[in-house]
């Protein structure tokens, strides 16, 4: 019996080895294509199917692997934090990109996740290009695929926001492009390049922009198919461009009137933008043309956009998936045709997900509200100066309480004792439902409970603050009208993850997976280094 579980054993070694081998062996694409579909909930690949073509998201389903539990493992979840644990394989504890902005006690400012005055914007003049990825303190996917070929493959990144084009693409990329809304150009900054290559002049020539919004925008399919929205005139939406009802169909000739470009990123049509940008840098740059296996970020934005202005349950939103799965085809298509079907790697994301409307769910009779954080901070203020004789607080935002250290220093003050005060003064507040110290989580190791480990991933010592706070599900601070995004619960860290192409197999899983865990899968695929603060694990079902 001893001898037959042996070679039993043995065998499975074998098997195991033989696997091994041949993984080693698998294809190498060409090129690797990132998407990452801001603020895109997971149930949008099923709720909007039905009108989906079989070229787009359908494809992705039918050909490639879909992880149907993928989950951020932190909080708070933003677009800058988003992006970059995406393709750095870490959260914001170790990249740096702590949210989209935060507030730097020693300036007294916010900073923003991509700014910076050291570098010279390339095609404006605006304060649009003062960007660089300096913030980020780890290496993207695109680093490491530089550096092992010896700065020999190339690495492009693409989208309306900076932040989106930046983080992804990293610091040795070869461009970083992204939006300036008030010349309809796309641009960069001298961290990447002195001047626009001829490419993407000859492509802001085309004045796109213009052309879309000139059309203006109206449903694609005729409004009574849109069933799985609510009536298109309803209280929970606000139309961006200031008309009096946000309902179709809406006309921009006012913003283009003044030159105001920015309006396209709150319509389908900067997804569409994107899209072709997306092409033009592949023919540009002659991305997967050669022996090095290249990279192309891109993220579409306007998704994010039209959410926080319409909501999710919009028929604005439904038209723009809709449309988006017809751009998603176009590039695929593409794809086919200039890379060949089968020499290319493509894996589609989300940043985040996003909250039903508070104000629908509580026409629902279901349990939701809203905060308002310059109240909770005048308020917070008020109850430290009664007990301290000094408001103490410095800035409430991100749901996060910064403290004035230098006046708890100069009083001698014991800052862990305030931080408690504080967390026990939140706590009595209805629409809160936790709060956290940041000295409990600098001293204490990681903790399973789930919003307590999701903060300490989340949390950077050097610019989170110093109390945590967790408002109840269905309660956001925001405005009335559309949604937003940022907390540990399921609806914004529950997205789509698919993999598509060469290397992957085609298939599900339902086991949890996080997105740390995507860098670390191609990489693998690659065969190159992880990302240098990687924490996540390669997903085996993924690769062949």
């Amino acid at each position: 019996m001893r001898n037959y579980k042996l070679k039993i054993a043995n065998i499975k070694w074998v098997l195991l080895a033989f696997i091994s081998c041949n993984s080693l062996f698998a294809q190498q694409p060409k090129l690797v294509v990132g998407i990452v579909v801001d603020q895109m909930r997971y149930d949008y690949l099923f709720r909007f199917s039905e009108k989906y073509s079989k070229g787009g998201f359908k494809r992705l389903l039918n050909e490639g692997f879909l992880c149907k539990n993928a989950l951020y493992n932190y909080v708070p979840t933003y677009t800058g934090p988003g992006h970059a644990s995406i393709y750095t394989g870490t959260t914001p504890a170790i990249h740096g990109i702590a949210a989209n902005e935060w507030f730097d006690k020693k300036t007294k400012k916010e900073i923003y996740c991509t700014q910076d005055k050291n570098v010279t914007p390339v095609g404006s003049n605006s304060d649009a290009g003062l960007m660089s990825p300096r913030n980020l303190d780890a290496t993207t996917i695109g680093d490491e695929i530089k550096v092992a070929s010896n700065n020999k493959a190339k690495v492009v990144g693409v989208s309306l926001k900076d932040r989106s084009s930046i983080l992804p693409a990293g610091h040795a990329a070869d461009g970083a492009y992204w939006f300036d809304g008030s010349t309809g150009n796309f641009i960069t900054s001298t961290f990447y390049r002195n001047d626009l290559p001829k490419w993407l002049l000859d492509f802001n020539a085309k004045k796109l922009p213009t052309q879309y919004l000139e059309k203006g925008w109206n449903t694609l399919l005729p409004i009574a198919n849109y069933t799985e929205s609510l009536p298109d005139d309803n209280p929970f939406e606000k139309a961006p461009n200031k008309k009096d009802k946000p309902v179709f169909p809406y006309e921009y000739t006012k913003q283009l009137e003044k030159n105001n470009f920015d309006i396209i990123r709150a319509t389908p049509f900067g997804n569409t933008l994107t899209k072709e940008l997306a092409i033009a840098s592949i023919e540009g740059e002659g991305l997967g043309t050669d022996a090095f296996c290249d990279m192309l970020c891109v993220s579409f934005s306007s998704t994010d956009y039209v959410g926080h202005s319409f909501g999710p349950k919009s028929v604005e939103l439904e038209d723009t998936y809709i449309r988006l799965d017809k751009d998603l085809e176009a590039l695929f298509i593409y794809l086919d045709t200039k890379i060949g079907k089968g020499n290319y790697t493509l894996f589609l994301t989300a940043d985040h997900g996003a909250s039903e409307n508070s104000a629908y769910l509580q026409s629902e009779k279901i349990n939701a509200g809203y905060v308002s954080g310059k109240e909770l901070e005048k308020k917070l203020k008020q109850e430290l100066y009664k007990e301290y004789n000094d408001s103490l607080v410095m800035k409430y935002v991100n749901q996060q309480v910064y403290l004035n250290d230098s006046v708890i220093l100069v009083k001698k003050l014991d800052k862990f004792s305030i931080e408690k005060f504080c967390v026990r003064y939140l706590l009595s507040i209805n629409e809160i439902s936790d709060a956290l110290c940041g000295e409990q989580l600098i001293l204490q190791t990681e903790n399973d409970m789930l919003f307590k480990s999701l903060v300490q991933r989340g949390f950077n010592n050097k610019r989170s603050g110093d109390i945590m706070v967790m408002y109840k599900p269905g309660f956001m601070d925001y405005e009335k009208t559309g949604t937003t995004h940022g907390t540990s619960f399921s609806y914004d860290t529950h997205v789509p993850l698919l993999f598509y192409g060469a290397g992957i197999n085609k298939g599900s899983s339902l086991r949890p997976i996080y997105i740390t865990d995507i860098a670390s899968t191609i990489c693998q695929l690659l065969n190159i280094p992880y990302t240098n603060g990687n924490i996540g694990n390669p997903i085996f079902e993924v690769i062949k």
